[in-house]
């Protein structure tokens, strides 16, 4: 309490500047606060406090359009750079959570910081609808309704060459996969801590497993905890981060399955057909290669984590990533960057394989994920 009258006096010289800057007030006084000490800490007090006055170049900042929405441009391909990877996982988790909530949850004391500020995605509806049963409710129904589109698929195959057997049951299996390890990543357990051991860490007689996070959906914290995904409302952890892989291969090989069936069939069925079945399989054809444009990069993405044994929650921390001096030549963790540099090099962080203790070689990464047996009540997910 003694540093109130300094954070005060503080706060009012900066939301001076702040306001003559045209910086907003709230955003001023959280930088005043965090200047002393309240609050995040590390890079995560420079992504959010400082950028009001620094202009750091921080994914949570840097907004695209003026509605406070992710809106990709379609004539670029995504995820080109390491600002447009980070604004992809924050869409996913729907804004990420604050530093503060963070600190929290981890049992870090209580934090005499400000309430933080809304970030970049923290909008609570999107036009009237509540946005968390609104992007499952999205996937699933488009899903099925391009599923629906093999019978017209199969219909003109059959027309074209006498029988669509083959065809139907490929992308009927194929749907059903994918449909299949969406639901089951968004309905099971993440891989909850058990709640004995979860008691036991409360009263500080253990400490929170490697790679495990407590997150705000759930009241234990989350085994091997990889990231929030607002698709299927869940956290991807443990006992259900495979399943969340075979549902992205399972997006990229139905849409591009059937983005090349539609192209064949379009112009074959153009002569022959009505213009109702061949606008359904225009429109099929745009679905088809919007949803192609769009998980494609994201199974890249996390393909990269998974031949690196990374998870998205350390990815967000930047704790295995270094640039170069440019003096001496020497390794520098990014986290120890000044805020200036951190910004100038952004887009040029270096992943060090020797900062991540859990990173084997890539095929030795891809068999422990594919591999281990995580039903084993015993497995806390440190590998």
């Amino acid at each position: 309490l003694a540093d109130w009258p300094d954070a005060i006096a503080l706060v009012r010289a900066r939301a001076v500047s702040g306001m003559a800057a045209g910086v907003d007030a709230a955003e001023m006084q959280q930088v005043g606060l965090d200047s002393l000490g309240y609050g995040g800490a590390g890079r995560e007090r420079r992504d959010q406090a400082l950028e009001p006055v620094l202009g750091k170049r921080n994914s949570s900042m840097l907004d695209r359009t003026e509605s406070n929405s992710y809106v990709p441009d379609i004539t670029v391909g995504l995820l080109q750079s390491r600002v447009d990877h980070q604004e992809m996982v924050q869409w996913q988790e729907g804004g990420g959570e604050s530093a503060l909530q963070d600190q929290q949850d981890q049992g870090q004391g209580e934090l005499h910081a400000a309430p933080p500020q809304p970030r970049k995605f923290d909008h609570p509806t999107i036009c009237g609808i509540d946005k968390r049963p609104f992007f499952p409710t999205v996937l699933i129904l488009s899903l099925l309704w391009s599923m629906c589109m093999i019978n017209l698929q199969s219909y003109v195959v059959t027309k074209l060459c006498g029988g669509a057997t083959r065809c139907q049951t490929f992308f009927t299996c194929l749907y059903v996969f994918t449909i299949g390890s969406a639901v089951y990543t968004s309905l099971a357990n993440p891989g909850l801590m058990p709640e004995e051991e979860f008691r036991k860490w409360q009263m500080g007689e253990r400490s929170l497993p490697l790679r495990a996070h407590k997150h705000w959906l759930y009241k234990r914290p989350v085994l091997r905890f990889h990231q929030y995904c607002r698709w299927i409302t869940n956290a991807v952890g443990l006992k259900n981060h495979r399943a969340y892989m075979c549902m992205l291969i399972g997006f990229v090989s139905v849409a591009v399955c059937d983005a090349f069936l539609d192209l064949i069939l379009i112009p074959a069925h153009f002569t022959g057909g009505t213009l109702f079945s061949e606008i359904l399989l225009l429109m099929h054809f745009v679905y088809s290669c919007y949803f192609a444009w769009y998980a494609t990069p994201l199974l890249r993405q996390h393909a990269a984590f998974i031949c690196r044994n990374e998870l998205t929650q350390e990815w967000k921390k930047d704790e295995f990533y270094i640039v170069y001096d440019e003096i001496t030549g020497e390794k520098v963790s990014v986290n120890d960057l000044e805020t200036e540099d951190y910004n100038r090099l952004f887009d040029e962080f270096i992943y060090d394989p020797s900062r991540n203790p859990f990173d084997k070689g890539w095929v030795q990464n891809c068999l422990t994920f594919w591999f281990t047996d995580r039903s084993d009540p015993n497995e806390w997910g440190e590998f």
